[in-house]
């Protein structure tokens, strides 16, 4: 006894077979002693999701009555297409049984079919110049790239993956990463808003950035002045720790010798003494429009901003007093 599906195909086909016959009753006389011919290439490219046979043969009508058949036949539909990048082959009695079963008149057919048909699926190539394009999207909007110069040197990735046609979109993961040279992560691709492939990238960045670096060989204990400094781009790797602004450097003192051309850092910094241990010193008291001064001798060294201990040479106390200035200080209340 039949199932219900059989019933159901068998309901289909029958429905072609009329489709096919009220299109035959209505075809200008002598269409049925005419015809279409269809040639299959050996190879294709599928376009679309189904294997559509004007997209993939050559369908040409006879005559100028046979055209609407050429159409009504070029829409048949003989399966699905393979994936992108992907190869389906079909044989000649394949593709003839597909013909078959579509319902086509195919005593008003005739095709010229290899061996075999190979139906590459269509993809959108991801090249170099696509992978470039996003690594670089990335470095223009992130940091520590934007606030310096940098080149891409170099690009490595795996086999990108065959996207299928349609609209293109990506998102790039950096993996972390303490050194911005060197840049890993992973492009994540979707083709009309479904996930179709990633790709793992690394690249070579050489980043500069800003620093204030030193203009000719100066010695440990040199007080920096502002035309010893000058602003500059260096290595992302030789600024580690450089100072940015000059206005922090001027006025302090090396700890070390620095050569030309090197970045300035707080560890080769040290604040510069205006008050040396034993000097003579002015010792500066106000409150409010009062202002008196004092003679004392500083009991150690120190820097602008700096409290020191000061002894009072009139009452010899020592007092506390903070840096104003060259041998001046002022108490502290």
């Amino acid at each position: 006894m039949p199932t219900l599906k059989t019933a159901a195909c068998f309901a289909g086909k029958i429905a072609l077979i009329l489709f096919w016959a009220a299109l035959l009753a209505v075809i200008p006389a002598g269409l049925s002693r005419a015809g279409v011919m269809v040639i299959f290439p050996p190879e294709n490219t599928a376009q679309g999701s189904r294997l559509i046979l004007g997209d993939v043969a050559t369908v040409t009508p006879d005559s100028e009555n046979d055209q609407a058949l050429a159409d009504l036949v070029s829409a048949v539909d003989l399966g699905p297409s393979p994936s992108a990048g992907e190869d389906l082959i079909l044989r000649r009695r394949q593709l003839e049984q597909r013909l078959s079963t579509s319902g086509a008149p195919i005593s008003e057919l005739r095709w010229l079919i290899p061996d075999e048909v190979k139906f590459t699926g269509a993809s959108v190539a991801t090249d170099e110049t696509l992978v470039k394009k996003i690594i670089t999207e990335y470095l223009d909007r992130s940091e520590p790239y934007t606030s310096g110069q940098y080149d891409l040197l170099s690009l490595n990735y795996s086999t990108p993956p065959a996207l299928p046609h349609g609209q293109v979109e990506y998102r790039f993961t950096p993996q972390s990463s303490s050194n911005p040279a060197y840049l890993t992560g992973t492009i994540f691709f979707t083709v009309n808003g479904q996930q179709a492939g990633r790709l793992r990238v690394t690249a070579q960045v050489d980043l500069r950035i800003p620093a204030i670096v030193v203009v000719r060989d100066l010695p440990r204990n040199h007080v920096l002045a502002e035309e010893d400094l000058t602003e500059t781009m260096v290595s992302f790797a030789q600024a580690k720790g450089a100072l940015t602004e000059i206005d922090r450097v001027v006025g302090q003192t090396l700890k070390t010798t620095v050569r030309a051309g090197a970045p300035v850092r707080d560890r080769d910094l040290v604040a510069t003494s205006m008050v040396k241990k034993g000097e003579i010193v002015t010792i500066i008291a106000q409150n409010g429009n009062l202002k008196i001064s004092a003679i004392g001798q500083a009991r150690q060294d120190g820097a602008l901003g700096q409290t020191i201990s000061v002894v009072n040479q009139d009452s010899k106390k020592t007092i506390s007093a903070k840096v104003i200035g060259p041998g001046m200080v002022e108490v502290i209340f």
